[in-house]
């Protein structure tokens, strides 16, 4: 090959390095402008400063049908649709209620069971108990019940003794809810007699006690004689005469009754009558709002009858 050959080759090679790096730079510039734009897309698409986002829901909280969180609590349980029909029955809703809120069973004693066995009524007392046992004893506890409001010249209030506000104060061995028929139905009588407010159960209870009117396990028939007599209330026994009970509520006195086993109780219970119509007789019984409600014949009444006091003010 000639020397002009061989120029011919050089330049020919030299033009084509010269347009492969044109070639290089000009993919370089538009491969940079697409990253670019891509960039810039992202960056438009960006949430403004401030803008609250959607977090997912924590691991372990339960998530209702429509996506909205649950608490999860028991506490919004309805315990009072549990069935109450047999034993078991009362001993599985006091486990449930004993497991959702860190109570151990067996600080459920058994007159605790047996109570809301026997009365289902007593249910929420029952299930609080662990909770509030032991918060009701301070001496100046009463003062802070109100039940100013539950009585009227005409009206004899219905106090219960398994009541929140009073059923755990501690009472002769036990509580007020247990065996605090006594002291509970001679508050019903002493609010209304006395119109004081004061004299609410869990004030009689300590009056009680502090005056031997109790004895093991339960209140001595003595509260409705000596007792009574001492809140300035005039207390006449009498017998189960219904006629001599009749003419005592036709002019506003109440009557005591201490009843022995049958409708109203296993031992013994007191109750107050306090009026009666052509439908029977109408009393108040601490043990019992179904039984408070109902209307009896008095010879029902008279066959579980161990002791009846009139109670009037002079």
């Amino acid at each position: 090959m000639g020397q002009v050959g061989k120029i011919k080759v050089y330049v020919a090679g030299l033009a084509a390095l010269v347009l492969l790096i044109a070639t290089i730079a000009v993919f370089m510039v538009l491969s940079k402008g697409r990253s670019e734009g891509e960039t810039l897309a992202s960056d438009e698409q960006a949430l403004p400063s401030g803008t609250v986002t959607i977090t997912s829901i924590e691991s372990g909280v339960p998530v209702t049908s429509a996506g909205e969180a649950s608490s999860g609590s028991s506490d919004t349980e309805d315990y009072s649709s549990y069935p109450l029909s047999t034993p078991s029955d009362c001993q599985a809703v006091i486990d449930a209620y004993a497991a959702d809120h860190g109570i151990e069973v067996f600080e459920y004693p058994i007159e605790i069971v047996n109570l809301l066995m026997s009365d289902h009524e007593t249910l929420d007392f029952v299930l609080h108990y662990p909770e509030l046992i032991g918060t009701q004893d301070s001496p100046d506890y009463p003062g802070s019940i109100d039940v100013s409001g539950e009585y009227s010249p005409l009206k004899v209030p219905e106090y219960y003794q398994y009541d929140l506000r009073w059923g755990y104060r501690s009472y002769v061995g036990n509580v007020l809810g247990i065996n605090g028929s006594g002291p509970t139905a001679l508050s019903m009588v002493a609010s209304y007699l006395l119109n004081n407010s004061d004299m609410n159960p869990a004030w009689m209870a300590g009056y009680a006690e502090n005056n031997g009117y109790t004895t093991d396990g339960g209140t001595s028939w003595t509260l409705m004689s000596d007792g009574a007599i001492g809140l300035g209330i005039d207390v006449t026994p009498i017998p189960a005469d219904e006629d001599r009970v009749d003419r005592n509520l036709d002019v506003g006195n109440l009557v005591v009754c201490l009843m022995g086993p049958g409708d109203f109780t296993d031992t013994a219970q007191f109750i107050v009558i306090v009026g009666y119509s052509d439908e029977g007789y109408e009393i108040r019984d601490p043990g019992s709002p179904i039984r408070t409600h109902e209307t009896w014949s008095f010879d029902a009444l008279a066959s579980q009858m161990n002791g009846c006091w009139v109670m009037r003010i002079l």
